[in-house]
């Protein structure tokens, strides 16, 4: 449902790009033509005049990535990538507008100083904007109603996410149909049918969930949402947490879902490919000092090698030589069978154990990296006899195979790491293979920086 907050949000958002593009447009001809030496004066009209085909590719991939659509919690950094993606896309759709289109030629530099200006006033815009619109939240405008359908776990997990710190101006108006399992502190509506309690509550988002062995139920249910024209609907499914990002497609009209369909195209693996290579040497010029250090540190710490060397599993199930520096007693015995380091484990060394907090341990898989049998990012690599053991008792944990292993993960950054349930890291893993992009990497990247390295599940 669209009422006078979303459309009025909606119009603020469209005005705010079309503000920022168009300004963006004319700081570059006035700053080229005006300010910058070399300009030709009589060229500005022309360039000036083609703001209207700027405004509406801008617009035109703006909507495209879905920054005018409703969601209960986008966050900035998602909805900056967007922007910089859909200007990125106007910006090289113009280029080509331009050459097979257009006889005049249209001065570079002013395009390029552009598409800067677009990137840095559509974030700059959005910002004030949600800035805005978070204070208006507190005073308790354009707010969205949201009903609960149905009963069960699915459901109530729903609910208790509505209320974490990045959701805000939402208002959960009941539950209907959940007199089998009631939501606590949610007020619990009646109504011969769907349409007769959306009238009375009228809500803005209508969330339908059952329990599995409740089919018959949700079905019923979701057929009466079917009716529901003015209102937006969701269904909660009883699946995996990990095959969000799925798509459902079809074969004769029959729905299906792909189950181990995640897959990186040839472009995207070579971009990949050489990021990881460019990224890690750089890494390893820069940090070689630091290296240099803990290599003598390890050597002084204990006898034995400073690179510990293992045995791990990368994309396709190949067996790979994982360095790291050396954090445990070489005369200790890890025993017979594979296990993880548990807490005061006396097999650590005292710069072993600070090097596992925070993660410097492992730097000299920046060479895995470079050489190519891990990535940056991707799902941790496991040993072999691990691996054996978890493909036969774990469900879809070979699918995690179809990438290759990383230093650093979307299990990892989220605190699923060392001494942590096995399950949610799985989740986590093949969440990021489903849902893989370059900027997702960038993301994850980020994420290891900013939450910082150290990790106090690491023993």
């Amino acid at each position: 449902m669209m009422g006078y907050g979303s459309k009025r949000l909606l119009t603020l958002r469209v005005l705010g790009d079309s503000l920022a593009v168009i300004l963006a447009w004319y700081l570059a001809g006035i700053l080229r033509f005006y300010v910058i030496w070399g300009g030709v004066l009589p060229a500005l009209p022309s360039f000036l005049s083609l703001v209207w085909l700027v405004w509406v590719l801008n617009i035109f991939f703006i909507s495209q990535r879905g920054l005018y659509k409703e969601s209960l919690g986008q966050s900035w950094r998602k909805e900056t990538g967007d922007l910089f993606i859909a200007s990125s896309n106007a910006f090289l759709f113009l280029l080509a507008v331009l050459y097979f289109f257009y006889d005049n030629k249209f001065s570079r530099i002013a395009i390029g100083l552009y598409y800067l200006f677009a990137i840095v006033l559509l974030v700059f815009v959005r910002t004030v904007l949600a800035t805005y619109i978070s204070a208006s939240y507190r005073k308790g405008r354009f707010t969205r109603n949201i009903l609960l359908v149905g009963y069960g776990t699915r459901l109530e997990m729903y609910e208790e996410a509505l209320h974490s710190k990045e959701i805000k101006g939402i208002r959960v108006v009941g539950q209907y149909d959940g007199q089998v399992q009631p939501i606590k502190d949610i007020k619990p509506l009646e109504g011969e049918t769907l349409r007769a309690v959306v009238d009375a509550a009228k809500p803005d988002l209508v969330v339908i969930g059952y329990p599995s062995k409740a089919q018959e139920k949700q079905d019923a249910m979701i057929a009466q949402g079917l009716d529901l024209l003015t209102e937006r609907v969701v269904v909660l499914p009883v699946i995996p947490e990990s095959y969000a990002g799925t798509k459902i497609s079809d074969f004769k009209w029959i729905p299906q879902l792909a189950l181990n369909a995640a897959e990186i195209g040839v472009f995207e693996r070579m971009m990949k490919r050489l990021f990881d290579f460019v990224a890690s040497l750089i890494g390893i010029i820069l940090l070689s000092p630091v290296m240099l250090i803990l290599a003598i540190l390890v050597k002084l710490s204990s006898p034995g090698p400073v690179i510990f060397r293992q045995k791990r599993v990368t994309r396709d199930e190949k067996v790979f030589t994982m360095y790291k520096f050396r954090t445990m007693r070489s005369d200790i015995p890890e025993g017979a069978k594979a296990r993880w380091t548990v807490e005061d484990d006396p097999r650590v060394t005292r710069i072993g154990a600070l090097m596992r907090k925070t993660s410097l341990d492992e730097l000299p898989q920046l060479f895995n990296v470079l050489g190519g049998s891990m990535s940056l990012v991707g799902p941790r690599p496991e040993r072999p006899e691990l691996v054996e053991e978890f493909n036969t008792t774990i469900p879809g944990y070979r699918l995690r195979h179809r990438f290759k292993a990383g230093v650093s993960g979307w299990a990892q950054v989220n605190g699923w790491r060392g001494n942590t349930s096995l399950e949610r890291r799985i989740e986590f893993d093949l969440y990021y293979i489903r849902n893989f992009s370059l900027l997702f990497d960038l993301k994850i990247i980020l994420f290891t920086f900013v939450r910082g390295f150290i990790n106090e599940n690491a023993y």
